[in-house]
């Protein structure tokens, strides 16, 4: 499932001239959008970050240990993966959508209880809109998985996974080591790639604050760019059926 590197990436590049025409929250204060933008102020910090202001509590040159790891980060319902808008343009443009999927996973409430921020995203307008990357059979496999179980789309993976498992904790401006990954070591060779995870652990926030606002003030324009189809309507159900259940046959 290789990707061409040469293809032409119109669909991205029209989302980055769209965000480049609404990125200024006066200008959006100041035209026939206000109203919108006062709303989606009430529910969104819309302060982008910047790199210099946060903190980071992964030493430089770590990265995660894969060949010593015996599990399989990219299978699970729990480590199923969000897609930004920049993520689906980029599927677009590699002529990879196939791997969307439009309908999130139901996940236990037992889940649910114990992950108290799983729970918060779940109920977020954003996690209902965007997709997901999808998943096959009982393991719930990403479906850009080899059969050698590498990543299909490397280096042209979604955000949540190149920045995997730095974990941007946003109320305390910190980067951390998520809690998914066991697996560790620390190299001076690794001292760029922990870098880049650090910059793609922002961005992951960022694009989160991009897509509200594209969401909010260009739905028209992303029907253009061919992005609005793999979005959830409002008055859609954003969820995978229900697994039914048989019942014991009682004589």
């Amino acid at each position: 499932m290789g990707s061409n590197a040469t293809t032409p990436r119109t669909t991205t590049a029209g989302l980055e001239g769209l965000w480049g025409g609404l990125k200024s929250g006066w200008q959006r204060l100041l035209s026939h959008r206000a109203i919108k933008e006062l709303e989606l102020r009430a529910s969104f910090d819309l302060d982008l970050l910047a790199p210099s202001r946060v903190n980071s509590r992964i030493p430089l040159g770590m990265v995660p240990d894969c060949p010593k790891c015996q599990d399989i980060c990219c299978a699970g319902i729990e480590n199923v993966v969000s897609l930004r808008l920049s993520d689906i343009a980029m599927l677009i443009d590699i002529e990879q959508t196939a791997l969307i999927s439009r309908k999130k996973p139901r996940f236990p409430a037992s889940m649910l209880d114990e992950r108290p921020m799983l729970r918060e995203m779940v109920a977020s307008q954003l996690w209902r809109t965007l997709p997901v990357m999808k998943q096959l059979g009982q393991d719930r496999l990403c479906a850009a998985l080899t059969p050698e179980l590498s990543c299909g789309l490397h280096p042209h993976w979604p955000l949540s996974c190149e920045r995997f498992p730095y974990s941007l904790i946003a109320a305390r401006r910190e980067i951390v080591w998520g809690s998914r990954c066991a697996s560790k070591k620390m190299t001076s060779e690794a001292v760029p790639r922990s870098a880049e995870m650090r910059t793609a652990a922002i961005d992951v926030y960022n694009e989160r604050i991009k897509d509200a606002v594209l969401l909010a003030h260009a739905r028209p324009e992303l029907e253009k760019l061919g992005i609005a189809q793999f979005l959830t309507g409002p008055d859609e159900d954003p969820f995978e059926p229900a697994v039914k259940t048989r019942l014991p046959i009682v004589d």
